[in-house]
C-alpha cells in the first residue's frame, strides 16, 4: 500500500521538471564549439598555466553565451549549474557553468581550470564578476 498521497508526489513531480528544464537551457547555451578547451590564456591573466586559474582566488572564466559586463563594472551573479568536468590528460578541467546575473540575463561560460588544486564553481555560490579582455571573464566568491 503506498501511504505517500498525490498531493504529497506533485511539488517532487514539478522540481524534476524544472530541473530538467534547467539542465536543457543550461545545455542550449553551449554551442558545440564552445566545449572545446580553452588553449591560450587570456592576456591579463595573472597565471602561466591553466593549472594556476583560482590562484589568489582569481577565477578567469571564458564566456560561451550571453554578455559579459562592461568593461569596468563588476556585476553579482550566482553559479546554476557546473558540468562537464572531467580532466583531460594535463589534468585541466574544462567545466561549463551557467551563472544567473543580477541584472536578470543568464551567461554560460568554460571554466579551465586543475581541480586538484582549485575546485569547480558550486551551484549556488556568490560571484562578483567583471569582463578581463574580450569574452574573457574573472570572477571572485562573494562571501
Amino acid at each position: 500500500m503506498n501511504s505517500i498521497s498525490d498531493a504529497n508526489r506533485r511539488p517532487v513531480r514539478t522540481r524534476r521538471r524544472r530541473l530538467g528544464a534547467l539542465a536543457a537551457v543550461g545545455l542550449a547555451l553551449f554551442a558545440p564549439a564552445a566545449l572545446a578547451a580553452d588553449p591560450a590564456i587570456p592576456a591579463g591573466a595573472d597565471f602561466a598555466s591553466w593549472a594556476d586559474n583560482g590562484r589568489d582566488g582569481q577565477i578567469v572564466l571564458r564566456l560561451v553565451n550571453g554578455d559579459a559586463p562592461a568593461p569596468g563594472v563588476s556585476l553579482s551573479g550566482v553559479v546554476k549549474s557546473d558540468t562537464n568536468c572531467a580532466p583531460d590528460a594535463q589534468g585541466v578541467s574544462y567545466c561549463q557553468n551557467v551563472i544567473a546575473l543580477a541584472d536578470g540575463a543568464t551567461i554560460a561560460a568554460t571554466h579551465a581550470h586543475a581541480m586538484s588544486r582549485y575546485g569547480c564553481l558550486w551551484p549556488g555560490q556568490r560571484l562578483s564578476i567583471a569582463r578581463l579582455d574580450g569574452d574573457w571573464l574573472v570572477a571572485t566568491q562573494v562571501k
